[in-house]
């Protein structure tokens, strides 16, 4: 049997969703995490209400007995579902999409407060990159990003470091390009540098 059109509405609005945060950089403001608390709630309701009743058959050997329509996702399946699917939707998908849409394009500088090497498994194709814990100055207040930057090369920036970042805001959320600016790398990698060769130096007096 397959699955009712609700189930079908939850599963594919689910699967956007998740497609979306996993793709994206973009930081959702709380009003907007509360407004898909509450439209998850109200999607759950509308679930419950519009799943297909089971349906009463009859046969000889069985007699009268309740059939599900849908016997993949009973009601206590389908609320679980919808609160995730509606949430996850409304943040990274709907309203990442808006928030792209109508973000405005600024330059923000930032405030590393946290860095780490980041070395993927020998089969990922991925590059190897730093992990970096920026606080954004907005004029809505701190903003944290995290990414992790392929062209400082597993360079550690210090904490307290301050970097640029290119951003794009809207009252749903933020957008920040993964890209730190490219004197503020050189900046970075020539920092690095002198503290190794500090380090050798206070090496090789011992």
């Amino acid at each position: 049997m397959r699955g009712s059109l609700v189930e079908w509405v939850l599963v594919i609005a689910g699967l956007l969703g998740v497609i979306g945060f996993a793709n994206s950089d973009f930081q959702p403001r709380k009003g907007l995490l509360i407004a898909a608390g509450a439209i998850a709630v109200a999607v759950t309701f509308w679930a419950a209400w519009a799943q297909p009743r089971p349906e009463e058959v009859y046969s000889p050997l069985q007699g009268r007995r309740r059939v599900a329509r849908s016997p993949y996702s009973p009601v206590w399946v389908v609320i679980p579902l919808a609160l995730v699917a509606a949430w996850v939707f409304t943040v990274y998908g709907a309203g990442m999409v808006l928030a792209s849409a109508v973000g405005v394009e600024h330059t923000r500088s930032g405030i590393v407060m946290h860095s780490a090497r980041y070395e993927p498994s020998a089969r990922s194709r991925q590059r190897p990159c730093t992990n970096l814990s920026v606080v954004l100055e907005t004029e809505r207040g701190p903003q944290s990003i995290v990414h992790c930057d392929v062209d400082l090369a597993g360079t550690l920036p210090p904490a307290g470091f301050t970097v640029t970042y290119r951003t794009r805001e809207s009252a749903l959320g933020l957008f920040a390009v993964r890209d730190l600016v490219l004197p503020q790398v050189d900046a970075v990698l020539e920092m690095a540098r002198r503290a190794e060769e500090q380090a050798a130096r206070a090496e090789g007096r011992r």
